[in-house]
C-alpha cells in the first residue's frame, strides 16, 4: 500500500479556506520561542521548588492512642509551626523568582505577541457598517 501524502494547502482548501495560513512576523516567531523558554524556565523553577519542599517538610508526627489531649494539642501546634517554618523560604524564593520577575516577562512577551497585529487588509463589522483599519 502506497504513502499518500496531502498537503497543507490542499487540506485547508477542502475545509472552505480562502486565504493561506501565515506563520506570522519574525518578531512573532521569535516572541513565541520566547515566551516557550520563559514559561519552561518557570515550570522548571516551581517543580524545583515544589520537589525540594517536599524533601524538607517535616513528617507528620504519630500520636499514640492514650496520649492525654493537651500533649497531643501541642504535638500537633509544634508541627504546624514547623511546616510554616520550613515553607516559608520556599514561599518567599518562588515569590521572588517567578511572581516578580518571570511572570511580568512572559506577560509581556505574550501581551506583544497577541497585542500585535497587521494592519494590511483589515476591517471589522461594527453595527453593521465594515471599518477598515488605518
Amino acid at each position: 500500500m502506497a504513502d499518500e501524502r496531502v498537503s497543507q494547502d490542499e487540506i485547508l482548501r477542502e475545509g472552505g479556506v480562502e486565504k493561506p495560513v501565515s506563520e506570522g512576523t519574525f518578531l512573532q516567531r521569535t516572541g513565541l520561542h520566547l515566551a516557550a523558554w520563559v514559561g519552561a524556565t518557570g515550570a522548571a523553577v516551581i517543580l524545583a521548588l515544589v520537589t525540594k519542599w517536599v524533601f524538607y517538610a517535616p513528617t507528620t508526627p504519630m500520636i499514640q492512642p492514650g496520649t492525654d489531649p493537651a500533649a497531643a494539642k501541642k504535638i500537633l501546634d509544634n508541627f504546624k509551626t514547623l511546616q510554616q517554618t520550613a515553607l516559608e523560604p520556599f514561599t518567599s524564593l518562588f515569590d521572588s523568582v517567578v511572581v516578580k520577575v518571570l511572570l511580568p516577562i512572559f506577560t509581556t512577551i505574550l501581551g506583544y505577541i497577541f497585542g500585535l497585529r497587521s494592519t494590511e487588509n483589515e476591517s471589522w463589522v461594527l453595527g453593521g457598517e465594515v471599518l477598515l483599519a488605518v
